[in-house]
C-alpha cells in the first residue's frame, strides 16, 4: 500500500487485466500499478540525453517558472538535453538535496510539460512495442500514441495541485526516475479553492489552513512512482506532482462513455468553451463512434499546445 498520514492507502497492485482494473478502479478509485510497464523497451532505454541523441534538432516547448502561469520558451532538444545534464551534474556538488541547489546554482532548467513527443519523434513508438493498450476504450486504442503528453525535467520539477482540464480519465506512465503525486478527490474539490477552472492555490504537503481553512477536512493521499510504473487516476482527481529525481513520464487522458458525457455537462460547472468543444469532440467518438483518424484532426490543437 501507498498512504500519507491524512489519507486511506492508496492499492497498489502489479500488471491488472483488463477486466480486473474496470471492475475494481475506473471511476471509482486511484491505484498504481507497480512495474506494469518495466518490461517496455523504452524504461530501459529513454533518457533526455537519449531524445537529444535520436532527435537533436526537433523544437520542443517548455515551462519557465511556475507551470500554471503559462510562461513558456522553446529549444532544440539537444540543447534541452544539455542544459538538464549540466544543472544535475551541478546541483549534485552542493550539500543538501539537488531540488535545493537552485539557491546556489541558479534557476533550474524549464518543464518540458504537455508535449505530445510520440507524434514529435514517431521513432519513438517503436519503444513502447507491447504497451497494454486494452486498458483503454477502443475509440484510444489502434492510435493511443496519439492521445499521449509527456513530462520530462530536472530534479524537483513539479505541477502545482490541479484536476485534468477535460475531466478525463488519467493513464500515467513513469518511465525513468522517480515522481511523487499527492492527491485530493474530485468529492473534496469544493475544500480546495479552485481558480481558473482547475487550478489550487494550496499546497497539499504544507497547507496554509489560516487562508484555506476548509482544507483542513481534505483527504491528501500519496503514492511514489518509480521507472516502471503505472498510475490510474478518475476523473476530476486534484494532484500535485513533483520530480524526486531526474524524470521522464507520460500520460494517456481517455474518456469513456459516462466521462465524456459528464465533461460535456460540465459547461454548466464553468468549464471553459474550448475545452467543452474538446469533450464535444471526444464525446463524438467514445459515443457516437466516430473513428479516431476522423477526429484526431479536429483534436490537433489540444495535443499541441502548453496547458
Amino acid at each position: 500500500m501507498s498512504t500519507d498520514a491524512r489519507g486511506r492507502p492508496i492499492d497498489v497492485q502489479g500488471r491488472l487485466s483488463p477486466d480486473e482494473f474496470y471492475a475494481r478502479y475506473v471511476g471509482r478509485e486511484p491505484v498504481v500499478m507497480r512495474g506494469a510497464v518495466a518490461g517496455l523497451r523504452a524504461v530501459s532505454r529513454w533518457s533526455i540525453g537519449y531524445f537529444g541523441d535520436i532527435a537533436p534538432d526537433a523544437v520542443v516547448r517548455l515551462k519557465t517558472g511556475n507551470v500554471d502561469a503559462g510562461k513558456t520558451t522553446t529549444m532544440r532538444m539537444a540543447d534541452y538535453a544539455r542544459a538538464v545534464a549540466d544543472w544535475e551534474k551541478r546541483a549534485a556538488d552542493v550539500d543538501g538535496a539537488p531540488a535545493d541547489a537552485a539557491r546556489e546554482i541558479g534557476e533550474r532548467p524549464p518543464y518540458l510539460h504537455d508535449v505530445p513527443l510520440l507524434s514529435i519523434i514517431p521513432k519513438l513508438r517503436e519503444d513502447m512495442a507491447g504497451f497494454q493498450a486494452n486498458l483503454l476504450p477502443p475509440f484510444f486504442r489502434d492510435r493511443w500514441w496519439d492521445f499521449t503528453q509527456f513530462f520530462v525535467g530536472p530534479t524537483g520539477s513539479q505541477t502545482p495541485l490541479h484536476f485534468d482540464t477535460l475531466l478525463t480519465h488519467n493513464l500515467f506512465l513513469q518511465i525513468s526516475g522517480r515522481k511523487r503525486f499527492v492527491m485530493v478527490g474530485n468529492r473534496d474539490r469544493n475544500l480546495c479553492y479552485v481558480r481558473d477552472w482547475r487550478w489550487s492555490p494550496v499546497d497539499p504537503e504544507n497547507p496554509d489552513l489560516d487562508r484555506y481553512p476548509l482544507f483542513a477536512t481534505a483527504e491528501v493521499r500519496t503514492a511514489v512512482l518509480e521507472a516502471g510504473d503505472l498510475l490510474y487516476m478518475p476523473p476530476g482527481t486534484l494532484h500535485k506532482v513533483v520530480a524526486e529525481t531526474p524524470s521522464m513520464s507520460f500520460n494517456i487522458d481517455w474518456h469513456d462513455w459516462r466521462s465524456a458525457l459528464n465533461g460535456v455537462a460540465a459547461a454548466r460547472e464553468g468549464m471553459p468553451a474550448t475545452n467543452l468543444r474538446y469533450n464535444l469532440l471526444f464525446a463524438l467518438g467514445v459515443v457516437g463512434r466516430l473513428p479516431a483518424g476522423v477526429v484526431l484532426p479536429a483534436l490537433k490543437s489540444y495535443y499541441s499546445y502548453i496547458s
